[in-house]
């Protein structure tokens, strides 16, 4: 080793070490530590936990331990130590908690050991045991319970009396007898008030404490002497039966048992609000800003349990309870209100109760509405219990009711049951009976057809009268699938690929086959020629070549041939006529080779003015549907995006969570449909609880048709039309060939509004071609319309490729038809591309006002509100607020929540 790498070592060995020193001083610990061993009755003793050097650890918790009362103890402190020993720096970090422990009587306790997760590991303190005594009060303090009462019931109010006598300490080195206010404020935090707790409180809350009075008292030993008595009352409500007792009741005084003065002038035993910043001695000559003011130098707890006077609680009797009879003691009277007291079946009646009385009427409860047979025979009423709210000697009962029928003409009396304490009888007493009115429920879905129990909707004829509903829903989980609109790139792939494709393969044949066209065809005239038996059979295969560009040679030679057939000599004259148009084909062989050209053929058998009109057709049918879903990707209006104003969210359920909403919804609605016509108030819970989920898996991004029928079905029944009418919309937007959402709308839209006559109905060239492509939308749905188009275009393009490749007149009759299915495709699957030209809205709301501007201040356009279900035209977003034109032109504003937006 080099001299100089031996000291680097030895420097690095001793860094190291050091470092592993320091490392370990620095490790995380904690440790727990009791103020004292020995405590009394009463008097708290702390516990402190600390937790020194830790990245990290756990809040601390003490189990309970029988006999002790463990109380938090403020905040955590921390503090930061540093240490510096021979030039070697250390640095110390602890958090503190403390505890403040009381026992409530004598005994050994042990604290159990701390588990605490400090820097990921699990540590724990060893369990602390210490001992409590009682401090005897010998003579120094008494404790009473009185009442006013010797017998009562449980629940009936009951005063007590806390009578304390403290007997006042004098100190005789000072000549100097405490007051009965000094001797009220050494009471010690630690003491228990039990039934006086609350009294205690409020007290302390308006700075006020229990008056004392200096009298006389029998001690121990039977003689008179000094007291100070305090009285401090409560009124309890006994929960159970049998003798009172103040276990509870724990008194703690710290007695003095030497004064000392003090160099501060506001004593710690004296620096309580009681005294209002005077001395706590009064006119002693010691000012409080004197430097001799005394001090309690040194006292010992002093703790009193209370002697209570004898007094029985009895059980309320079990003879002749009342069912409804729920713990109340004293006396009552009860009233009721009712509003609205004119509704529809199945529609909510808020009911008030009010309960007046003697009693605590904190503890008394509402009447068990839901076991009331003479009010649930005709009402759908809430089971659960409910909660009220106390003003002085009322409490007052919320809760809605629903009339299961039409016909009720009375909400029934509703009966309160207490027991009279007095009398030691159970007394009911019972609330006027409210007149109301109930209408018949608007159930435009209680006398729908309904579909088969499968949940598949039946199929009926489109002559169907229009008063008439499919209100059964879908159950399977494909409501949850939802619908993807095609995407316009799409359309224009479909659109340019077979035309591309077609065009690609031509050139190719056509670079490919330029010569070998002509070549194959002179080759066949030459086999024609060669094997021909006749002159007539030479001139047919120059026919069949078509060379009418040689037109003097190529007429020659077919004179020629006719000639001989009809003179007689053709035989003599065959093998000339072979061998001049042998020579011929020679001739247009070579002229071939230097200037390729093909045949020349007519598309489609010649019809070439034909063919070009069923492209141009087929053009038109591509082209328009695809611009209209270029057009239709992003719809606005003026002052901003209409998309604004559907606010989307990020899903937010699991597959499994819609399956299970979905299942709930479906539940709820059998249920309503089974109910409808016995109980139209239970019908229409199961409804709305129906289409609040049903919206909700709409909100979380599921748009089926299936699903929109679903919850427009729910909304019909509950009397929103308008909104069912929405979304019947919504669902035939997706699926145009969803009978049933057909169906359900025009009976929605026939029942808010009759349909117009028919000289009043449209006539126009667009009314007519909506109404022929909604027909064909009734039979074909999108996934099947996208299907033929495609199918169709693809197959025009091969029957265009078959006619140029082989002319025939097959492929004209196969051209028409498919062209015509092409037409029908695209129209069944871009129908609301041509119809909606603006975006529209839905009145939602039974009566819709329509304003001047944007906002409920403005004045209206029209004292008649729009009605419920009618379709508008939005113009303008403005916030909250949509400007809309209706059908006869008016133009004003609406408000967004009474209207759905399509």
């Amino acid at each position: 080793m080099k001299p100089r790498t031996f000291p680097i070592a030895l420097l690095a060995c001793l860094a190291m070490t050091l470092g592993a020193a320091a490392t370990q001083a620095n490790a995380a610990d904690m440790r727990a530590t009791l103020s004292s061993r020995e405590a009394y009755v009463g008097a708290p003793v702390t516990l402190q936990l600390e937790v020194a050097d830790a990245a990290s650890h756990d809040e601390p918790q003490i189990a309970d331990v029988p006999g002790l009362d463990i109380q938090m103890a403020g905040t955590p402190s921390r503090s930061t130590q540093t240490t510096i020993i021979n030039g070697r720096r250390s640095d110390r970090t602890s958090v503190v908690y403390a505890w403040q422990i009381t026992p409530r009587k004598a005994g050994t306790f042990e604290i159990p050991p701390i588990e605490l997760k400090i820097d990921g590991q699990t540590r724990s303190t060893r369990p602390i045991r210490f001992v409590a005594t009682k401090s005897e009060t010998g003579d120094l303090m008494f404790a009473e319970i009185t009442g006013q009462q010797k017998e009562i019931y449980v629940g009936q109010p009951l005063t007590l009396t806390l009578n304390l006598w403290i007997k006042p300490y004098h100190d005789a080195d000072f000549d100097l007898t405490l007051s009965e206010e000094n001797m009220w404020q050494l009471i010690s935090a630690g003491t228990n008030w039990g039934a006086f707790s609350e009294r205690m409180h409020e007290l302390a809350e308006n700075r006020q404490r229990p008056g004392g009075t200096e009298v006389l008292r029998e001690d121990s030993t039977g003689a008179e002497r000094s007291y100070y008595h305090y009285q401090i009352d409560a009124t309890v409500y006994p929960k159970r039966p049998g003798q009172i007792e103040a276990d509870d009741l724990q008194i703690v005084l710290d007695y003095p048992t030497r004064l000392a003065k003090s160099r501060d002038p506001f004593g710690s035993m004296f620096d309580d609000d009681f005294f209002g910043g005077r001395s706590p001695f009064g006119n002693f000559g010691m000012s409080p800003f004197n430097r001799n003011t005394l001090s309690v130098a040194a006292s010992r707890p002093v703790v009193a349990d209370a002697k209570v006077d004898s007094i029985n609680v009895k059980p309320i009797p079990t003879a002749g309870r009342p069912a409804d009879y729920r713990g109340t003691v004293g006396q009552y009277e009860l009233v009721t209100q009712a509003t609205p007291t004119s509704v529809k079946a199945g529609d909510p009646i808020t009911l008030h109760i009010g309960i007046r009385g003697d009693g605590p009427m904190e503890l008394v409860q509402a009447p068990p509405l839901a076991a009331l047979p003479q009010l649930t025979a005709n009402f759908k009423v809430a089971n659960e219990p409910l909660a009220g709210i106390v003003e002085d000697d009322v409490k007052l009962f919320t809760t809605t009711i629903r009339p299961r029928r039409e016909g009720i003409t009375e909400i029934p009396a509703i009966p309160l049951s207490y027991f009279n304490p007095t009398t030691e009888k159970f007394v009911t007493v019972e609330s006027a009976p409210i007149s109301i009115h109930v209408d018949p429920a608007e159930r435009l879905a209680l006398d729908a057809i309904i579909g088969n129990a499968n949940g598949n909707p039946s199929q009926q004829d489109e002559g169907a009268s229009a008063s008439t509903f499919d209100l059964s829903n879908y159950r399977g989980v494909d409501a949850l699938v939802s619908a993807r609109d095609t995407s316009p790139w799409t359309w224009l792939v479909v659109a340019i690929l077979p035309p591309l494709a077609f065009a690609a393969f031509w050139g190719l044949k056509r670079r490919q086959s330029g010569n070998d066209a002509s070549t194959e065809t002179i080759r066949a005239a030459r086999h024609a020629i060669e094997h021909a038996d006749s002159a007539a059979g030479i001139a047919a295969a120059l026919h069949h070549l078509n060379a009418g560009s040689h037109s003097e040679q190529f007429d020659a030679l077919l004179a020629r041939c006719d000639h001989a057939a009809y003179s007689g000599a053709q035989l003599e004259q065959l093998p000339e006529l072979k061998r001049q148009a042998l020579g011929l084909l020679d001739k247009w062989s070579a002229i071939s080779a230097q200037s390729p050209q093909m045949p020349t053929t007519t598309i489609l058998g010649g019809r070439r003015k034909l063919a070009i009109a069923c492209l141009a057709l087929a053009a038109a049918a591509v082209a328009l549907p695809a611009s209209l879903h270029f057009l239709k990707s992003e719809t606005h209006v003026a002052g901003g995006s209409l998309d604004a104003l559907k606010v989307e969210h990020a899903p937010m359920l699991t597959p499994q969570q819609r399956e299970t909403i979905l299942s709930e919804a479906n539940r709820a609605y059998q249920n309503a449909m089974k109910t409808s016509s016995e109980d139209a108030a239970a019908a229409k819970e199961n409804l709305a609880k129906a289409a609040t989920k049903y919206g909700q898996l709409v909100d979380d991004g599921v748009h089926s048709p299936e699903l929109y029928v679903n919850l427009a079905n729910a909304q019909l029944q509950l009397g929103s039309t308008g909104k069912a009418i929405a979304n019947y919309d919504r669902a035939l937007a997706i699926d145009g060939s969803n009978h049933q959402a057909r169906q359900n709308l025009a009976a929605a839209k026939a029942a808010i509004a009759p349909s117009p006559s028919a000289e009043d109905a449209s006539t126009s060239l667009s009314a007519m071609l909506s109404g022929a492509v909604e027909r064909v939308q009734a039979i074909l749905n999108p996934t099947t319309a996208t299907t033929l188009c495609v199918t169709a275009w693809i197959a025009l393009w091969l029957i265009v490729l078959g006619a140029m490749v082989r002319p025939n007149l097959i492929w004209t009759a196969a051209a028409v038809p498919t062209i015509f299915l092409l037409l029908v495709g695209f129209a069944a699957s871009n129908i609301h591309g041509l119809a909606v030209e603006s975006p529209h809205a839905i009145v939602a709301a039974p009566a819709a006002t329509l304003r001047q501007a944007p906002g409920d201040q403005f004045p209206q356009v029209s004292s008649a509100p729009l009605s419920e279900g009618e379709t508008l035209e939005v113009l303008k977003a403005d916030g909250d607020w949509l400007q809309i034109r209706t059908p006869s032109g008016t133009t004003g504003w609406i408000a967004h929540p009474e209207v759905e937006v399509l």
